[in-house]
């Protein structure tokens, strides 16, 4: 009897051990559930497209808009649709036309999908979407930038964003970028979009002003407006004032905003300021004045009063021109005495 005990609890030993051992085992090489055994494969569903798409989920698809629509293993359904005006696009061999228009991209590529295997078409189908062009879901930047132009835009972009496409503002930039937006809403993705739902009809408009140059300088974070499909943007020109004549530095000089004073002295110093054979007391603006003869005005103004505070400070205006004449007496004299220099050295003995 005390020997059948003891061979069952050996036996309940070696049970638990055996445990212990698999318990171990399993902690060091952990393997997953349901391994070796097929698994069906899941369908992704809208919610999984709208986690995986990035930036696609955001493109609301538009009437009028260029889709190129790919299905694997189908090249005849692989090619460029366009959305209709009732806002769908129609496939060969599908019994219906899809709606599209106010889906995201995602959302179209599951509804062909469940179109191709409600038909008995495909087995699997795999539809990938992508943007060809777009009459609408577009920003339209105007003005003063390096590259104005029609961007496109999914769904909301910022500011920053486009001028960083548009390449930046241009030299003659104004202080403020004009922001209009059609104040009709649009209709976020959904699956059921009625027929005029993303038809702009009528509209009326809003204006937002932002400073665009603290925001391209200085990444301000206060004037980085987001933007929407359909807005537009416009960047007003400030003007240049142009100084000529005897200075360092003859040019075109942009306002940095169409409300700054720039005055003849501060055009003087972005010029590099006078050469020697500068004639102060005759300078010169000219003005563009319709009625004037030959469509500008002169008026004289003595620089050399204005560097002695013994005459104001004239304020130039854009297109303004500050002319500063050379003295041809010094000029003769000082090219004599450099001639006459230069041929001393030149007959020097070595």
């Amino acid at each position: 009897m005390e020997v059948r005990e003891f061979h069952r609890m050996d036996w309940t030993f070696s049970v638990v051990a055996s445990i212990c051992l698999a318990q171990i085992a399993w902690a060091q090489n952990p393997v997953a559930p349901h391994a070796g055994l097929p698994v069906s494969p899941r369908v992704p569903t809208p919610s999984d497209a709208t986690l995986a798409d990035g930036p696609r989920t955001r493109y609301v698809i538009a009437k009028g808009d260029l889709l190129d629509i790919d299905v694997v293993g189908a090249q005849e359904l692989s090619r460029e649709y366009r959305v209709d005006e009732d806002g769908t696009v129609t496939l060969p061999m599908l019994p219906h036309p899809v709606v599209s228009a106010g889906l995201t991209l995602g959302q179209l590529s599951q509804a062909i999908r469940k179109e191709l295997l409600d038909a008995g078409l495909l087995a699997d189908p795999q539809v990938t979407i992508s943007v060809k062009s777009s009459t609408w879901n577009t920003v339209v930047l105007s003005g003063a930038a390096k590259k104005p132009g029609v961007y496109p835009v999914y769904g909301r972009m910022t500011l920053l964003e486009l001028l960083t496409q548009a390449e930046g503002l241009s030299d003659d930039a104004g202080r403020t970028a004009i922001i209009t937006r059609a104040s009709n809403p649009q209709p976020g993705p959904g699956s059921h979009i009625a027929a005029n739902a993303f038809d702009p009809g009528p509209t009326t408009s809003k204006t937002l002003e932002v400073d665009v140059w603290r925001l391209w300088q200085n990444g301000d974070a206060k004037s980085n407006a987001n933007l929407f499909p359909g807005d537009r943007v416009m960047i007003p020109r400030a003007g240049i004032v142009y100084v000529m004549g005897a200075v360092n530095r003859a040019g075109g000089f942009p306002l940095s905003n169409e409300e700054e004073q720039m005055t003849m002295l501060k055009a003087i110093a972005l010029a590099g300021n006078f050469s020697p054979h500068a004639k102060l007391a005759d300078a010169v603006i000219l003005r563009k004045v319709p009625n004037a003869p030959g469509g500008r005005e002169q008026i004289r103004v003595n620089l050399k009063k204005v560097l002695s505070n013994r005459a104001p400070d004239r304020q130039l205006m854009a297109n303004d021109i500050l002319y500063v004449p050379e003295s041809g007496v010094k000029k003769a004299l000082d090219g004599v005495a450099t001639a006459a220099i230069t041929t001393t050295i030149w007959r020097a003995p070595l």
